[in-house]
């Protein structure tokens, strides 16, 4: 058995299941999108493993754009949407043909094979086992398939001409890798084994750590306004597009093992003080020093100035990484004492 589970942009953990780990995860894809309460899903980041043309059928009826990072692309067939057309500099590309007449014949049936799906009167996991199954029998299964190739074709042309969507995928497959590494810390006693035979008693273990996992998302995230509060407050504003590169998956800050004291603990309402960075203190005190040996050295005699001249070149450099330290030491103050859990 495995943990699937999705993680959205915002780093919490929505959905988790216990599955089966000799079936291929795409199996389990549309559980999660399907019977989950985040906000409505706009894309959805796999690897080549969670990748099936049925999948992206499905996900073409049930109105998600699928959007998986695909492994040695220059093996993937590409499909025509007409025949005897001619498509410019991708006709070369463009192996095959489409069956639109099959599309056309049963889109009434996918149409409420999506319907059943998203009113959850059968499992996606189920149907999708289903018909893969009957890969070979079941002229529902191909016209689901024919329309999934139709959009596997526009993504990979999409995925290859668009550089920001492939770093958007990238980054939301990245998040993920870090929850499971924030997953691994947390259950580092049995070392990410669960010893529970039954299937109950696995969810129920498999809740409890994501409901861990979400409970520290929630509190980095609360704690990222107090410290942006704190240093708007001293005059030190951040723009926004800094703080859209922040993750709350960080968790260095919280003691995930040895003692927890709650004894003489003060609180300013519901939080710790955040704490003052003394790098930013010996920063000020630094840049102080330098504005006194600028004022000190104009006083010199210009003999004593030639001798003792600084190139430009150096000056600028040096406010410049200076100015770059202060940027960075702004940020610790989302930091919390290392004894805070």
């Amino acid at each position: 058995m495995t943990l699937y589970n999705h993680t959205t942009n915002q780093g919490n953990q929505p959905w988790v299941d216990v599955v089966n780990c000799l079936v291929r995860e795409s199996t389990y894809v549309l559980d999660g999108l399907l019977y989950q309460d985040a906000p409505p899903i706009k894309e959805h980041y796999v690897d080549t493993g969670g990748f099936t043309e049925l999948l992206f059928g499905l996900f073409m009826l049930l109105g998600f754009r699928f959007a998986p990072r695909l492994r040695d692309l220059s093996d993937q067939t590409l499909y025509r949407p007409r025949k005897h057309t001619d498509y410019g500099v991708l006709t070369p590309v463009l192996k095959k043909d489409i069956r639109e007449d099959l599309i056309v014949r049963h889109w009434d049936d996918m149409n409420r094979l999506a319907a059943s799906l998203k009113d959850g009167l059968v499992r996606p996991s189920l149907v999708v086992s289903k018909l893969q199954a009957m890969q070979r029998q079941n002229p529902l299964q191909q016209a689901i398939q024919e329309l999934g190739r139709l959009g596997k074709t526009g993504h990979i042309l999409h995925y290859v001409d668009d550089p920001p969507f492939r770093r958007r995928v990238l980054v939301g497959l990245n998040k993920g890798e870090t929850l499971h590494s924030l997953a691994r810390d947390i259950v580092f006693g049995h070392q990410g084994r669960f010893p529970d035979r039954s299937y109950e008693a696995q969810l129920n273990r498999a809740s409890a750590l994501s409901l861990v996992i979400n409970a520290i998302v929630v509190w980095n995230t609360r704690h990222f306004e107090r410290a942006r509060t704190k240093l708007s407050e001293q005059g030190e504003e951040i723009e926004d597009s800094v703080w859209q590169h922040l993750s709350p998956l960080v968790w260095k800050h919280i003691n995930l093992v040895g003692s927890y004291h709650f004894t003489d603990v003060q609180l300013e309402g519901e939080f710790r003080p955040l704490r003052e960075v003394e790098g930013r203190l010996a920063g000020r005190t630094k840049q102080g020093e330098q504005s006194q040996n600028s004022v000190s050295k104009q006083s010199l005699t210009p003999a004593v100035q030639e001798m003792g001249s600084i190139p430009e070149e150096a000056v600028l450099e040096t406010n410049e990484e200076e100015s770059l330290r202060l940027s960075l030491t702004q940020l610790s103050l989302l930091q919390e004492p290392e004894e805070t859990s």
